[in-house]
């Protein structure tokens, strides 16, 4: 399957537009990212991850989040695809880098769409007899504590390379926290909280302030089909699979999706 045959339309900011703006844009489109232009030249990409960790920077701390540009936390270092890319490439391309998407150009380098592991997932909405047991991440999990610090919590993220993170307590799963949703609580905090404040007041902001409340959870046995439906109705790139009493067991996540599109749709061997 070629890139062209699931790719979607990309919505694109100006580098000078305000960060404010940018997440509004977001949450208003219901994309991931944003494909950050001058003029017509592409410049870089804008997700949300870049935008908390924007916020979350100790200089910038102080700063409000409507005083920011596109341009001071944009992602410039861009590797794009082309239409006619096997989609089973890209997602390999994806994992080996890191990456969550990426802009796709035509031979005459002009932006025609945006392929993102959001797209990956969809494909997997046809595979009703693989189990998430199959995919799912069982090792090494993350997982934070309601009253973490948000910025502690982030921080263990960026390090382990999650984009989500399970909410529990004695293993039981009350919330989920994702890379929106750090970059929205950072947004409140910067526009509610007076400058003064703001440097002293930042490690009060605790996980609970953040995180998806009660969110979608699935178990071993449910299809990856069902699960990416779910997935993809929610806006989230990790689900919590549990087990009885809703005790985490694992994760299931758009970069999963994305590692069983790379081995060519075959489940890993084991």
């Amino acid at each position: 399957m070629k890139v062209s045959a699931i790719m979607v339309e990309p919505v694109t900011i100006d580098k000078d537009q305000r960060l404010s703006y940018a997440l509004d844009l977001l949450s208003k489109k219901k994309v991931d990212r944003l494909i950050v232009t001058e003029g017509k030249e592409l410049k870089g990409i804008l997700t949300y991850a870049d935008i908390a960790d924007r916020l979350g920077v100790s200089k910038v701390v102080a700063v409000s989040i409507g005083r920011l540009h596109v341009s001071s936390a944009m992602t410039d270092t861009v590797i794009t695809v082309k239409p006619d890319d096997e989609v089973t490439d890209v997602a390999q391309l994806m994992i080996d880098r890191g990456m969550s998407g990426c802009p796709v150009l035509d031979d005459d380098d002009n932006l025609v769409g945006v392929i993102s592991k959001i797209q990956i997932v969809e494909l997997a909405k046809k595979f009703e007899n693989v189990k998430v047991e199959a995919l799912m991440t069982t090792e090494n999990l993350l997982v934070v504590n309601p009253v973490e610090r948000l910025i502690k919590a982030r921080m263990e993220m960026l390090t382990k390379g999650f984009s989500g993170l399970p909410v529990t307590d004695g293993g039981r799963v009350l919330g989920l926290l994702t890379e929106k949703t750090v970059a929205e609580a950072m947004a409140r905090f910067s526009v509610e909280v007076p400058d003064k404040h703001r440097a002293n007041q930042v490690r009060q902001i605790r996980v609970v302030d953040a995180m998806v409340r009660e969110p979608p959870l699935v178990n071993p046995d449910t299809p990856i089909s069902k699960a990416a439906e779910i997935m993809l109705d929610a806006f989230l790139n990790t689900l919590p699979v549990v087990g009885e009493g809703n005790k985490l067991k694992g994760i299931i996540s758009a970069t999963d999706y994305t590692r069983f599109a790379a081995n060519k749709f075959k489940i890993p061997a084991e």
